[in-house]
Protein backbone atom coordinates (compact mmCIF):
# COMPACT_ATOMS: atom_id res chain seq x y z
CA UNK A 1 0.00 0.00 0.00
CA UNK A 2 2.67 2.42 0.83
CA UNK A 3 4.07 2.41 -3.04
CA UNK A 4 0.68 2.75 -4.35
CA UNK A 5 0.09 5.69 -2.04
CA UNK A 6 3.38 7.14 -2.85
CA UNK A 7 2.80 6.56 -6.90
CA UNK A 8 -0.96 8.40 -6.29
CA UNK A 9 1.16 11.21 -4.28
CA UNK A 10 3.18 11.39 -7.22
CA UNK A 11 0.56 11.48 -9.66
CA UNK A 12 -1.87 14.31 -8.37
CA UNK A 13 -0.83 18.08 -7.86
CA UNK A 14 -1.44 20.18 -4.76
CA UNK A 15 -3.47 19.06 -1.44
CA UNK A 16 -4.45 15.88 -2.76
CA UNK A 17 -0.86 15.04 -3.20
CA UNK A 18 0.26 15.85 0.32
CA UNK A 19 -2.98 14.16 1.56
CA UNK A 20 -1.31 10.90 0.17
CA UNK A 21 2.59 11.81 1.18
CA UNK A 22 0.94 12.11 4.32
CA UNK A 23 -0.85 8.88 4.51
CA UNK A 24 2.43 7.38 2.99
CA UNK A 25 4.02 8.38 5.31
CA UNK A 26 1.77 7.42 8.31
CA UNK A 27 2.12 3.44 6.95
CA UNK A 28 5.50 3.96 6.69
CA UNK A 29 6.47 5.14 10.52
CA UNK A 30 3.65 2.41 11.11
CA UNK A 31 5.42 -0.23 10.12
CA UNK A 32 8.24 1.04 11.32
CA UNK A 33 6.81 0.76 14.81
CA UNK A 34 5.79 -2.68 14.11
CA UNK A 35 8.71 -3.89 12.88
CA UNK A 36 10.90 -2.25 15.75
CA UNK A 37 9.71 -5.14 17.83
CA UNK A 38 9.56 -2.89 21.31
CA UNK A 39 5.86 -2.44 22.34
CA UNK A 40 5.54 -0.12 25.49
CA UNK A 41 4.88 -2.26 28.13
CA UNK A 42 1.42 -1.35 29.75
CA UNK A 43 3.31 0.29 32.94
CA UNK A 44 4.86 3.04 30.58
CA UNK A 45 1.84 5.36 30.09
CA UNK A 46 3.97 8.49 28.42
CA UNK A 47 5.17 5.11 26.13
CA UNK A 48 2.05 4.73 25.23
CA UNK A 49 0.91 8.31 24.64
CA UNK A 50 3.78 8.74 22.65
CA UNK A 51 3.50 5.66 20.39
CA UNK A 52 -0.08 6.80 19.85
CA UNK A 53 0.01 8.49 16.51
CA UNK A 54 -1.90 12.04 16.02
CA UNK A 55 -5.14 11.53 15.01
CA UNK A 56 -5.93 11.65 10.98
CA UNK A 57 -7.22 14.55 10.01
CA UNK A 58 -10.59 14.27 7.30
CA UNK A 59 -8.99 15.08 3.59
CA UNK A 60 -11.06 18.54 2.90
CA UNK A 61 -13.64 18.45 -0.21
CA UNK A 62 -10.76 19.52 -2.54
CA UNK A 63 -8.74 16.63 -2.27
CA UNK A 64 -11.31 14.41 -3.91
CA UNK A 65 -12.16 14.14 -7.07
CA UNK A 66 -15.33 11.94 -6.47
CA UNK A 67 -14.45 10.00 -9.82
CA UNK A 68 -14.49 6.98 -7.74
CA UNK A 69 -10.83 6.25 -7.82
CA UNK A 70 -10.05 3.02 -6.81
CA UNK A 71 -8.05 4.38 -3.71
CA UNK A 72 -9.38 7.34 -2.56
CA UNK A 73 -8.40 9.99 -0.15
CA UNK A 74 -11.54 8.64 1.94
CA UNK A 75 -10.30 5.31 1.54
CA UNK A 76 -6.96 6.46 3.25
CA UNK A 77 -8.46 8.30 6.13
CA UNK A 78 -11.09 5.58 6.29
CA UNK A 79 -7.80 2.98 7.17
CA UNK A 80 -5.66 5.54 8.78
CA UNK A 81 -8.95 6.51 11.75
CA UNK A 82 -9.19 2.40 12.12
CA UNK A 83 -6.00 1.93 12.97
CA UNK A 84 -5.48 4.90 14.95
CA UNK A 85 -8.40 4.11 16.81
CA UNK A 86 -7.54 0.47 17.33
CA UNK A 87 -4.04 1.61 18.95
CA UNK A 88 -6.42 4.05 20.88
CA UNK A 89 -8.57 1.50 22.52
CA UNK A 90 -5.82 -0.57 23.25
CA UNK A 91 -4.06 1.97 24.82
CA UNK A 92 -7.20 3.15 26.63
CA UNK A 93 -7.67 -0.51 27.63
CA UNK A 94 -4.36 -0.72 29.21
CA UNK A 95 -4.79 2.60 31.58
CA UNK A 96 -8.22 1.07 32.61
CA UNK A 97 -6.43 -2.11 33.86
CA UNK A 98 -3.81 -0.45 35.79
CA UNK A 99 -6.88 1.31 37.63
CA UNK A 100 -4.91 4.77 35.86
CA UNK A 101 -6.98 8.21 34.63
CA UNK A 102 -7.71 8.36 30.64
CA UNK A 103 -6.58 11.21 28.95
CA UNK A 104 -8.84 12.89 27.12
CA UNK A 105 -7.79 12.25 23.58
CA UNK A 106 -8.92 8.49 24.84
CA UNK A 107 -12.09 8.31 25.69
CA UNK A 108 -14.37 7.16 23.42
CA UNK A 109 -16.36 10.43 22.47
CA UNK A 110 -13.00 11.70 21.32
CA UNK A 111 -12.07 9.21 19.58
CA UNK A 112 -15.31 9.19 16.97
CA UNK A 113 -15.20 10.15 13.51
CA UNK A 114 -15.88 13.64 12.58
CA UNK A 115 -16.48 12.60 9.11
CA UNK A 116 -19.84 13.62 7.67
CA UNK A 117 -23.09 11.08 8.05
CA UNK A 118 -23.74 10.81 4.46
CA UNK A 119 -19.87 10.43 3.73
CA UNK A 120 -19.52 7.61 6.54
CA UNK A 121 -22.57 5.66 4.29
CA UNK A 122 -20.73 6.07 1.34
CA UNK A 123 -17.54 4.92 2.43
CA UNK A 124 -19.22 1.96 4.18
CA UNK A 125 -20.99 1.49 1.09
CA UNK A 126 -17.88 1.55 -0.80
CA UNK A 127 -15.77 -0.73 1.72
CA UNK A 128 -18.70 -3.52 1.45
CA UNK A 129 -18.51 -3.52 -2.44
CA UNK A 130 -14.83 -3.91 -2.26
CA UNK A 131 -15.15 -6.49 0.21
CA UNK A 132 -17.62 -8.41 -2.03
CA UNK A 133 -16.13 -8.13 -5.27
CA UNK A 134 -12.69 -9.10 -3.72
CA UNK A 135 -14.83 -12.05 -2.19
CA UNK A 136 -16.45 -12.89 -5.79
CA UNK A 137 -13.20 -13.22 -7.11
CA UNK A 138 -11.56 -15.95 -4.74
CA UNK A 139 -14.83 -17.60 -5.37
CA UNK A 140 -14.00 -17.82 -8.82
CA UNK A 141 -9.76 -19.11 -7.91
CA UNK A 142 -11.32 -21.66 -6.07
CA UNK A 143 -13.50 -23.06 -8.63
Amino acid sequence: MLGLALALAARRPGAAAAAAAQAAAAAASGRARRLSGRAPGPGDVEALLRALPPKPEAPSNDDCCMSGCELCVWDLYDQDMREYQRQAVAAREALEAQGRPVPRQLRPEHLRDSVDPAMRAFLDMEREMAMRIRHEAEEQDDD
